[in-house]
């Protein structure tokens, strides 16, 4: 939770060429100078550090002949200095500090334990549906009734618990057990082949088994059959065949990796827009000129200001970077390539056969102009038993 203070004290943005990025760091290591953030972007060096840092950085490298210029100056200190003549920006930076620091009337913070499969935005909803939400006045909450009404509108929440310290409202919940579905038992079904194989062993089955071990079968043959015969006569009986049949079995997987391929690539051009958080209103305090690239990746991210004792307040800064791209055709060599199949092999026969055990596996390769080919014909023992229901005439 470092950023919304870094913006509230400022920073300032240092700039250099690439070449001499070495040469300042090395500097700040040994005058123990700490900085921020550094990269690089089109054959310059940049790095934030706070404005104190960043005079003393450059009266040190303007001694030693390195060029470091001031980019740009960023937080509150440098609003107020661009905007020093208007008034009615500091008495509402005033403002702000007063509610935040002295309001001890309303809910800073809601925290929830005990949710697993509803998330906490959900038993956020319920509350704020209810009457509690954050900002809203400690003085006119009754918490015996917002539970009741929770319990009597959710329809997976069984019990709550809502308990204020101080500014925070802790809420604790259990939720509604569900009870599993059982799988609809079939009167009468057979094991069939899945696929091709020879038959290997049997393991917990149930009904008239149809096949030996060392049997060939085909995708469709039967294996334990959920049918008998009654022996003094009459009707079938019949059954829910159940069980596992292992067989050796042989699959083929095809994996092709192109030579060229399309790459996104960064352009350096960044949007970034700021807007700054109290309780659950946004008001935007920064932005770059422009419209968002038509192009472009959205980073949006939010943080608040967190007091010691692990204190969340509703006030924080929303950050959203829009970062430019364009897309190229770019073309990787025959290693790298064979170094991509093998890797999309591996992951194809994991999903394939996510239970089969693997034998042995016969792998071949072939170039053209265009991709890099490579072939595998793997032999697994696999449970091929799969389950087909048996109509019988008159029963539903």
């Amino acid at each position: 939770m470092r950023r919304p203070f870094l913006f509230l004290f400022g920073y300032e943005r240092l700039r250099t060429r690439a070449e001499y990025a070495g040469e300042i760091l090395e500097l700040c290591r040994q005058r123990g100078y700490v900085y921020r953030d550094s990269f690089f972007s089109e054959g310059n060096f940049f790095l934030d550090c706070s404005p104190v840092t960043a005079k003393k950085l450059r009266a040190l490298c303007a001694e030693r002949g390195l060029p470091l210029l001031s980019e740009r100056a960023f937080g509150i200190p440098a609003l107020l200095h661009r905007y020093r003549q208007r008034v009615g920006i500091a008495v509402g930076l005033l403002l702000f500090a007063a509610i935040l620091f002295f309001s001890g009337r309303v809910v800073w913070s809601i925290r929830v334990e005990g949710n697993r499969a509803v998330s906490d935005e959900e038993v956020l909803e319920e509350l704020r549906r209810c009457g509690m939400t954050v900002g809203a006045p400690i003085g006119k909450l009754d918490t015996g009734v917002i539970e009741n009404r929770v319990l009597i509108l959710s329809d997976e929440i069984s019990w709550i618990s809502i308990n204020m310290i101080g500014t925070v409202a802790e809420v604790e919940i259990r939720e509604v057990e569900e009870i599993p579905e059982q799988e609809e038992e079939l009167l009468a079904a057979n094991l069939v082949a899945a696929r091709s194989g020879k038959i290997e062993y049997l393991e917990d089955t149930r009904g008239n088994v149809a096949v030996e071990i060392g049997d060939v079968v085909e995708e469709g043959d039967l294996l334990v059959g959920g049918l008998y015969d009654n022996p003094n006569g009459g009707n079938y009986r019949y059954t829910c065949a159940k069980g596992k049949v292992f067989a050796r079995t042989e699959r083929d997987f095809t994996v092709e990796i192109p030579y060229l391929y399309e790459k996104k690539t960064y352009t350096g051009e960044v949007i970034v827009e700021k807007y700054l958080i109290f309780f659950e209103k946004e008001v935007k305090f920064f932005g770059n000129t422009g419209n968002s690239p038509m192009t472009c990746d959205t980073i949006d991210t939010v943080e608040y200001i967190e007091l010691a004792g692990g204190v969340t307040l509703p006030v924080g800064i929303r950050t959203v970077r829009h970062m430019e791209y364009r897309v190229e055709t770019a073309s990787r060599n025959e290693e790298d390539a064979v170094e991509l199949a093998q890797y999309r092999l591996r992951c194809l026969m994991e999903s394939e056969v996510s239970e089969g055990m693997l034998v042995s596996k016969r792998m071949t390769a072939s170039l053209t102009e265009e991709a890099y080919v490579l072939r595998c014909r793997a032999e697994y023992i696999e449970n091929i038993a799969k389950t087909r229901e048996i109509e019988i005439e008159g029963i539903s």
